[in-house]
């Protein structure tokens, strides 16, 4: 009633040319649109979960770049109690530690009770059961030369397989990982990105699981290779700029694609040909992300494919603005990809790092969050800047209509450091999802986000347990109907930039309370679980 009563006045005020003062003054201006309220909310726990930790390096004169790109975290259940623990790594002048969830909103420090205190300037860290024996095993890249590991978990401790793995590399530096079975043999092949690394005949970047506890190298049989070795906008052309790899069935044949995300114009879309090849289906004048760091891959728009949000550099105007910033690529529903970051409003991502494509609002829809920072240099040696050095991080809140908002500041995600790895899990298990942010700032290294999402969408998260050697059932795709909404999630292990979630399908259902769920499994087989109740964490058994 207010607004109609207000009609007829804000037009009298318009049209007389006194604007209804004696004085003859001009209107007063129309007043701001009311501030964006996202649906959700967060506080930081970081002092309440326990979770202690800071990422150090000996800089021995200087800090080389892999260095300041290196670090992360893996959130995953790696004791199968149901909650989620967290793996940090430390950098060489602190130990990686692991931090077992408690079940009550804290964590303890164990790393050294298991085996996995190493010390050393890693990068990356992936778990993944490697041997199909029911449990995780983990993979820890490194830079600047530092050593990488390979632990078998045996009962739940880890022990050094690294010698006897057959991961042998020259490549120095290692700075993200993802698991899956390209090949389809039922066991987990490893794949490796490689920053700064002087290109050759063998990128080792694909490694071939045999099934007996060691790996043979693939990147030249799969072509994979050939394919990373091209011509570049930097270094003569000769190095690998390859930042992180996330595994996704694309285009919808049942096996798993890679979407690799590249500095210097060089990410890739490689499509898997089924005969364990590779072919680069890159469009460049669609894939045009400037710097391509972090990775972020789900079905943005609920059509049933897998879309690709690629984090980079966003230059502000008084710049010479030749850098982008981050894209988001629309997958046409064939691997193909157009790019709607404009219409979507997500390209300015300060210097953006990991990211994560998720449902925080439990609408159906998903969000994105990213981290972000850089030393304050300017990319292209022009000048000194340092707006990226105490850069926010970004929230971009879905609106359901292909089109997102920025409302990190109005959600309570206030950090500034110097962001690297993101991980978003639901780490005390109320149903929404929250942050592990990781920073390359000694002072601040971790940050946590509680999510206090108080609204009335309904959510369910789904955990698979598969058959044969690929217990975890990584490249299954889990679909699920609810209300009006028709959603699909994968269950994937991987970095999407040196950091790792949990290999789980979580979706908001809305105001739905019921769900049909649809799993097809990564052997090809396909279960229905029609009438599931949301509200809770689902385990389904791989008939």
């Amino acid at each position: 009633m207010q607004a109609a009563a207000s009609l007829p006045l804000l037009a009298l005020c318009a049209c007389g040319g006194g604007g209804g003062s004696e004085s003859g003054g001009a209107s007063p201006p129309p007043p701001p649109p009311p501030a964006f309220v996202p649906k959700t909310s967060f506080t930081e726990v970081t002092t309440q979960s326990g979770v202690r930790h800071s990422w150090g390096y000996a800089s021995g004169g200087g800090i080389p770049d892999p260095v300041e790109m290196a670090g992360g975290l893996a959130a995953v259940d790696f004791d199968r109690d149901g909650d989620i623990d967290v793996y940090l790594v430390g950098g060489d002048t602190n130990p990686n530690r692991l931090y077992r969830n408690d079940g009550g909103g804290g964590f303890t420090e164990i790393a050294g009770d298991v085996g996995l205190d190493a010390m050393h300037l890693g990068s990356g860290p992936v778990f993944g059961d490697l041997d199909g024996d029911g449990d995780l095993d983990l993979f820890v890249g490194s830079v600047a030369g530092d050593p990488w590991y390979l632990f078998r978990n045996d009962a739940g401790n880890y022990v050094d397989v690294t010698q006897t793995s057959g991961i042998a590399m020259t490549a120095e530096n290692t700075i993200s990982a993802s698991l899956a079975d390209y090949d389809r043999d039922a066991d987990l092949d490893l794949f490796l990105a490689h920053w700064g690394t002087d290109r050759r005949a063998d990128t080792e970047t694909l490694w071939q699981n045999n099934g007996d506890g060691t790996f043979t190298t693939a990147s030249i049989q799969s072509g994979i290779a050939a394919q990373i070795i091209g011509p570049t906008t930097v270094g003569g052309g000769n190095i690998d700029f390859s930042f992180a790899s996330i595994f996704s069935d694309i285009d919808g044949d049942g096996d798993p694609d890679i979407l690799l995300s590249s500095d210097f114009n060089t990410s890739k879309a490689f499509e898997n040909q089924g005969d364990g090849t590779f072919r680069d289906i890159s469009d460049r004048d669609v894939i045009v992300d400037r710097n391509g760091m972090g990775n972020a891959v789900g079905d943005i728009d609920n059509d049933g494919d897998m879309d690709w949000f690629v984090t980079s550099i966003f230059e502000p105007s008084g710049l010479s603005n030749a850098n982008i910033g981050n894209r988001l690529y629309r997958n046409l529903g064939n691997g193909a990809f157009e790019d709607v970051t404009d219409a979507a409003g997500v390209a300015d991502g300060g210097w953006g790092w990991g990211a994560c494509m998720e449902d925080f609002d439990l609408d159906g829809d998903l969000d994105l969050f990213h981290v972000n920072g850089w030393k304050p240099v300017d990319p292209r040696g022009t000048g000194t800047i340092t707006i990226y050095e105490t850069d926010q991080v970004r929230y971009f809140e879905s609106q359901g209509n292909g089109s997102f908002i920025e409302a990190a500041t109005e959600a309570g995600l206030s950090d500034t450091g110097q962001g690297r790895g993101a991980a978003c899990f639901d780490y005390d298990r109320d149903g929404d999802l929250d942050i592990l942010v990781t920073n390359n700032d000694e002072s601040r290294s971790v940050v946590f986000y509680r999510n206090d999402y108080a609204g009335g969408n309904r959510y369910l998260t789904i955990r698979l347990n598969g058959s044969g050697l690929n217990t975890f059932a990584i490249g299954a795709r889990v679909e699920v109907s609810a209300g009006n909404l028709s959603m699909v999630r994968e269950i994937r292990a991987g970095n999407q930039y040196v950091s790792q979630g949990p290999a789980e399908a979580h979706f908001g259902l809305g105001t739905a309370a019921i769900a049909n769920v649809t799993v097809r499994w990564p052997d090809g087989s396909v279960s229905s679980h029609p009438g599931v109740s949301g509200g809770r964490l689902l385990i389904i058994d791989q008939p």
